[in-house]
Formats: C-alpha cells, sequence, structure tokens
C-alpha cells in the first residue's frame, strides 16, 4: 500500500495524527540510541581513564624498581672498588713483608742465603732544593758466625752533562765529602745527601769498599745499580729533617 492510497484511507486528519506519532516515536528512538551511545561512550571513558592509571602505577612501579636496581648497581661497583682497593693494599703490604722477612732473615739467619757482605736496599730520594738528593742503604754481613766487620764505602755516580760522559765520585764539590765509615756486626743503616751538579743527569751509582774483619782484609765488594732504579720518585723529603 503506497503512502497516497493511506492517506485516502485515514484521512488528512488521521494521517496528520499517525505522521506525527510516528516522528515522536522516531525522535524517542532516537534519543535513547543517542543516550545508549553517550552511556557507552562515557563508559569507554572510563574504561580508558581506569587503564591509563592502572599503566601510570605500573610505569611508576617500574621507574622505582629501575631506580633502585641503579643505586644497587651503584653500590656494588663503590663496593667492588674498595674490596679492589683493599686487596691491591693488601698485596702491595704482603709484598713488603715478604721483602722485610728476608731482609731480616739474610741478618739472623744466613744459613738461608748465600754468605757474604751484601749491600741492600739502595734508594734516592729527592729533597726539597733543587739537585739535591738523600741516598740510604744498608750493610749487612751475612756469615752465620757474625763478627765485627769495618771499612769504607765509596759512593760514584756516573752519567753525563750537556751530552758528555761525567763520573761524580767522592770529594767533589758538593757531593759527598768523603768514604763513608761502617762498623758493625749484623747490619748498618747508611743515610747521606748530596747535591748533584747542575745540569748533569746520572744513569748508574757504584758503591764500593774493602771490607776488614778486625784488621784482617776479608774481600772487595762492588755494587751497581742504575739511577732510575734507586729514584724513589714518590717521595720528597724536607731537606730541613
Amino acid at each position: 500500500m503506497t503512502t497516497d492510497k493511506l492517506k485516502q484511507l485515514l484521512g488528512n486528519y488521521k494521517w496528520s495524527l499517525l505522521v506525527a506519532a510516528l516522528s515522536l516515536l522516531m525522535m524517542a528512538f532516537g534519543y535513547k540510541l543517542a543516550r545508549i551511545a553517550e552511556e557507552g561512550d562515557s563508559l569507554k571513558v572510563d574504561a580508558q581513564d581506569k587503564t591509563i592509571a592502572l599503566l601510570v602505577s605500573e610505569n611508576n612501579q617500574y621507574v622505582t624498581q629501575v631506580n633502585q636496581l641503579e643505586v644497587a648497581l651503584h653500590l656494588t661497583e663503590l663496593e667492588k672498588k674498595s674490596i679492589s682497593e683493599q686487596l691491591n693494599n693488601l698485596q702491595k703490604e704482603q709484598t713488603e713483608l715478604q721483602e722485610q722477612l728476608a731482609f731480616y732473615q739474610r741478618i739472623m739467619a744466613p744459613e738461608t742465603t748465600q754468605d757474604g757482605f751484601v749491600i741492600e736496599g739502595v734508594e734516592v730520594v729527592s729533597l726539597a732544593e733543587p739537585n739535591q738528593f738523600q741516598m740510604r742503604f744498608v750493610v749487612l754481613q751475612q756469615r752465620q758466625n757474625k763478627a765485627l766487620v769495618k771499612g769504607k764505602l765509596a759512593i760514584t755516580l756516573s752519567g753525563e752533562r750537556e751530552g758528555k760522559e761525567l763520573t761524580v765520585s767522592i770529594g767533589d764539590p758538593g757531593f759527598i765529602s768523603q768514604e763513608i765509615e761502617y762498623r758493625f756486626k749484623y747490619f748498618q743503616a747508611v743515610n747521606t745527601s748530596f747535591t748533584l751538579p747542575d745540569g748533569f743527569q746520572p744513569t748508574s751509582i757504584t758503591l764500593t769498599t774493602t771490607v776488614f774483619q778486625y784488621n784482617s782484609r776479608r774481600g772487595d765488594l762492588a755494587k751497581k745499580v742504575t739511577w732510575e732504579d734507586a729514584l724513589n720518585s714518590d717521595s720528597i723529603l724536607d731537606d730541613t729533617q
């Protein structure tokens, strides 16, 4: 049935009422659909907000965990560095103790070492004033039956100045004025200061002596060390000491 036939059948008044009713029904249905769509959008927004809040919370937790792990890693690295330094210090201390033990063994227990008169621990230390140095070493004997020994020890520095070889010996100006006398039964520490000529670059140190046991000559000794090995560059002493 067409709309024209329906209009003729119902008449203009009823047709108008029918059209109005259908319009109202369609409006109500549209409003209902709009409300449903709005409620759906609202629920969707709420769900998204909750999801975002959950994700933000989880992200904050992860950030906190990352920060905690970074702090723990940093502390672990510091602890590792501290342990490494302590280990190095202990190894250095152990080496020094072993050297000291070996030194005293040579003094008190010569049967564990070779027999003879020995010069140990030659060390040169820079003083505060330019070209001034201090030399240290120990002379000792390693015989099992120790007797009093004595003698005089000479020191010579070999090197170069302005491209030419130069030797500085006992009695030279500014250097050690006279041979170093020693007299001991077990060992004797020697400590002497000297000044190098300007521009002089030492390369080696030679120590020589003739050893006497009482008034009898026991033998000659010569010891040579490089200046580089003897120079203790980590230490600078005040020359007022």
